[in-house]
């Protein structure tokens, strides 16, 4: 029987899962329609072990940048920055880095179009309507098409997510500011590091990246609430790093609010966002994406077909979810802290950083078998 997969979306998830696909001998339509992308994407140590499961590695050295420490640090009432924390990535073995975002679906996007078996729509779908056997899919433009098997990989707040799961009610957002810099004096300052900087309204997340093939430093920030405004640095030397003319964009983040929801309903099975969206502070919603996908990929090499890779990864992979989402939320709570918790935790990084830290990440990049 010949095998054949509608795939909703042009993202980061859709375009690995249209490859891992493809490569099984599936035939795929893919709707593309719109997709920004913005920034750079943190690849922890688990996600380097999936990806080099997905990919050579080599051919995407380009546009990786790499990590060597993790520094946590703290904004302190004299307007200095504090050191709570450091960790030694290279010394620990620890493979962590980032890669722009678009370049990285650009690689994916490219490697899975060499399929001659991969037919592209730009177009999005924006009704999906359930027959007794086939889905039917309405796009933008007003076309239909039939279709049995689906993949909806257009994230939490896209079609395929309210086919299968209904109301988004529980769905949380939590906003994120984002912006990047080419200035060569705020790069030479973050180059090869990962710093977290504790602020009192929230905290800075900082790291080089590779952006339209030249070097950058990546920023975000990360209030303590939705209401809480990009705040305003007054130090000279911190201006270095975080420059004054930065150009500021308002994201948001979107993840489940704890309850547990379906990712399969007649013939469409969510993946990456679409499916379960995690927390950002522990930014693991790409690396979740990799092992999921080499996860897929082990049962296709297997002979699973479709309904039986669904049913196992639900099984599989879906607890593992739950506690990375937890594990997130906890990080968030660490690092905005307030009152007398503030204290507590800057002391519990000085005096014991490496064992608490080490409880919250070991379970996340410990990396699974593929074999």
């Amino acid at each position: 029987m010949k095998k054949h997969l509608t795939i909703i979306g042009g993202g980061f998830s859709s375009w690995i899962a249209t490859g891992i696909f493809a490569d099984s001998g599936y035939s795929i339509d893919i709707f593309e329609g719109k997709n920004e992308s913005f920034g750079s994407q943190q690849i922890a140590p688990n996600g380097w072990e999936a990806l080099s499961n997905l990919i050579e590695l080599r051919n995407i050295q380009e546009y990786f940048e790499p990590f060597y420490n993790i520094y946590v640090k703290k904004l302190n009432s004299n307007n200095n920055l504090e050191v709570l924390y450091h960790q030694d990535l290279v010394e620990q073995n620890y493979n962590y880095g980032s890669i722009e975002r678009k370049s990285i679906i650009s690689f994916f996007k490219k490697n899975a179009l060499k399929k001659n078996t991969i037919k592209m729509f730009n177009s999005n779908v924006t009704n999906i309507i359930s027959n007794y056997k086939y889905n039917e899919l309405i796009d933008d433009k007003g076309q239909i098409f039939k279709t049995n098997l689906i993949i909806g990989s257009d994230g939490i707040d896209g079609v395929s997510r309210k086919f299968v799961v209904g109301s988004n009610n529980y769905i949380k957002k939590k906003k994120i500011y984002r912006t990047i810099s080419f200035k060569e004096s705020a790069y030479n300052l973050s180059k090869t590091i990962l710093q977290i900087l504790i602020q009192e309204n929230g905290y800075y997340v900082i790291y080089p990246a590779i952006i339209d093939n030249k070097k950058a430093t990546n920023y975000i920030f990360v209030p303590q609430n939705n209401e809480t405004e990009l705040p305003n640095l007054n130090n000279k030397i911190l201006n270095y790093l975080i420059p004054e003319d930065l150009e500021w964009k308002i994201t948001y983040a979107s993840f489940n609010d704890g309850e547990k929801t379906s990712i399969y309903k007649n013939g469409l099975f969510l993946f990456g966002d679409a499916a379960f969206a995690i927390p950002p502070h522990t930014a693991q919603a790409g690396n979740q994406i990799l092992e999921d996908a080499v996860y897929i990929k082990k049962l296709l090499n297997a002979n699973y077909d479709f309904y039986e890779i669904v049913n196992m990864f639900v099984k599989d992979r879906y607890l593992k979810k739950d506690m990375l989402a937890k594990k997130s939320k906890m990080v968030g709570d660490i690092l905005n802290a307030q009152n007398i918790t503030r204290y507590l935790r800057d002391y519990s990084l000085k005096l014991n950083g490496n064992n608490l830290l080490d409880k919250i990440l070991s379970p996340i990049w410990t990396t699974e078998s593929y074999e």
